[in-house]
């Protein structure tokens, strides 16, 4: 008892002071801003902030901070929820109100009903970023796979500003901010000189790997075999062709591609009638080569090819074949191959799209959202897009600048072709990949390989089960059907893997990798 009680009025030891909050961590020395010298490279927009509009200050960021709710009403535009209010709670205009993420009631982060979900990634992002990162390894470009109107984007930058990561460069990869190459209004086919040559619009750009090309077309009844468009070099090398069937195969489609000596096809039958009827298709080649056949909005066909070789093509022809020493131009045989009928509302990408792009859905709202990122971060974070992750992974493989220091995959349930083979070619030298939500796998780059990165997050694993559960588990009406959108890939188990030496302490430290795992080395 009396040691009890001498040990009880010793002082207590010396403890160590306590470490910073996060919020105080000094700032590294930021990289220079991409300027008017940096060349925009293809497939990629630069979205400039307006210079006439001052920059944000440190009272007007502090008072739309704020005015962010954790669980924001519920909040529907255009098929997004809206997390921030037109209004700041001062009274003044909202700078980001533009901003939303997926309005989806029954996806398993949605912000209205499970605030926590949001909160749980978040606080994963950040404290992998505070861990992986430093100033030996710095965080300069951000870049985000499918995120919409930027509003998740948003919170994670701000989030990494406070702990002194914020970076030079963020770059978006969003199908919405596609724009085609060539827009025409089309005619009617055929007519004296042939078809509707598009290098008269002056494109002098590269089509392929990716591409996509869409119209409005009404098919008067065939005399013969005939090609709604061809686009190739001369002599027909390097083609990629839409033949329409001739009288005897009324309905029919062939989308075809040729690379050297190899050609690939993807025929289709019964996708049109002659008559006065008006059909809206959309050919599409993606990076990894799967051929698409969009008609009225659905997806009619699909097949796997080799994607086209990247290259300016001299002849760009619709409603005529290209001439070629067996068929020259003015032969009877050439003459009869003339597409009939009309052509309209002609578009060409230069890489692959969906169907809504091609009536342009969105557009106003995501020029919006990203001028307001633009502005909001003008001065500090230059703010890039690109239309496909084929696209981005092209370009950051060949100009290091662009390549992803951090690339984050957040709520986007869609699976994305080559996705993996792109991301790891998107990283830079040692850049770390999250996937948080849907399909895919999260990666980080050491030496000449990649390593897998066990991204298990608790919270959103139980909520993205719980919308796998079949609907009687939950109490629903028996019949109602399981939302098969949802299913993700298979992560490996925490701790399951080798610690891979990274730094971080054992709380934050979640970074495994093994012989196994690994991608090979470059």
């Amino acid at each position: 008892a009396q040691v009890v009680g001498a040990a009880a009025l010793s002082p207590p030891p010396p403890q160590p002071p306590p470490s910073p909050p996060p919020q105080l961590r000094p700032s590294r020395e930021r990289k220079p801003l991409d300027g008017q010298e940096v060349h925009i490279p293809r497939g990629a927009r630069r979205w400039w902030p307006d210079e006439s509009i001052p920059r944000v200050t440190e009272a007007l960021r502090e008072d739309v901070h704020t005015s962010v709710s954790r669980q924001p009403p519920r909040n529907d535009f255009s098929s997004w929820q809206m997390p921030f209010s037109p209004m700041l709670r001062s009274g003044r205009r909202n700078p980001i109100c533009a901003l939303g993420e997926c309005g989806d009631p029954t996806c398993p982060s949605y912000r209205p009903k499970r605030p926590e979900v949001r909160e749980a990634v978040e606080k994963f992002v950040l404290e992998k970023c505070v861990s992986y990162f430093s100033s030996d390894n710095p965080l300069d470009t951000y870049a985000s796979i499918g995120c919409g109107l930027l509003a998740q984007d948003w919170i994670l930058l701000e989030k990494l500003r406070r702990v002194g990561l914020l970076p030079a460069r963020a770059i978006f990869v969003e199908l919405r901010t596609a724009r085609p190459v060539i827009k025409c209004e089309g005619a009617e086919l055929p007519r004296a000189g042939g078809g509707i040559n598009l290098r008269q619009t002056g494109f002098m750009g590269h089509l392929g790997p990716e591409f996509a090309f869409s119209a409005h077309v009404t098919f008067n009844h065939p005399t013969a075999e005939s090609t709604l468009f061809e686009f190739c070099n001369d002599n027909g090398a390097d083609t990629i062709f839409v033949r329409v069937g001739g009288p005897g195969a009324l309905g029919r489609l062939n989308f075809g591609i040729c690379v050297e000596d190899q050609c690939y096809s993807l025929p289709v039958e019964d996708c049109w009638t002659p008559g006065n009827e008006t059909h809206k298709f959309l050919f599409t080649c993606g990076g990894t080569g799967v051929l698409r056949i969009y008609l009225d909005g659905e997806t009619i066909a699909t097949a796997s090819a080799r994607p086209p070789n990247a290259l300016v093509r001299s002849t760009l022809l619709v409603g005529q074949p290209a001439p070629t020493a067996e068929n020259p131009r003015g032969s009877a045989t050439y003459s009869g191959s003339a597409f009939r009928g009309l052509v309209s509302k002609i578009q060409v990408w230069d890489h692959e799209v969906d169907w809504l792009c091609t009536e342009s859905m969105f557009t106003c709202e995501v020029d919006r959202a990203y001028s307001q990122m633009s502005q909001w971060f003008s001065g500090e974070c230059a703010i890039w897009t690109f239309g496909t992750l084929a696209a981005y992974a092209a370009v950051a493989k060949s100009d290091p600048r662009f390549a992803a220091d951090l690339l984050v995959k957040i709520d986007v349930h869609d699976e994305l072709d080559g996705y993996d083979d792109f991301v790891c070619e998107a990283l830079g030298p040692r850049g770390l990949s999250l996937v948080l939500g849907g399909p895919g796998t999260s990666w980080c780059r050491q030496g000449g390989g990649w390593c897998r990165v066990d991204n298990s997050c608790d919270i959103l694993d139980r909520a993205e089960e719980k919308t796998k559960m079949p609907w009687a588990l939950l109490g629903r009406s028996q019949g109602s059907p399981t939302d098969t959108s949802l299913l993700r890939a298979p992560r490996p188990l925490a701790g399951s893997l080798p610690h891979t030496g990274l730094a971080g302490d054992a709380s934050t430290d979640i970074l495994h990798c093994s012989g196994a795992a690994q991608r090979g080395s470059s």
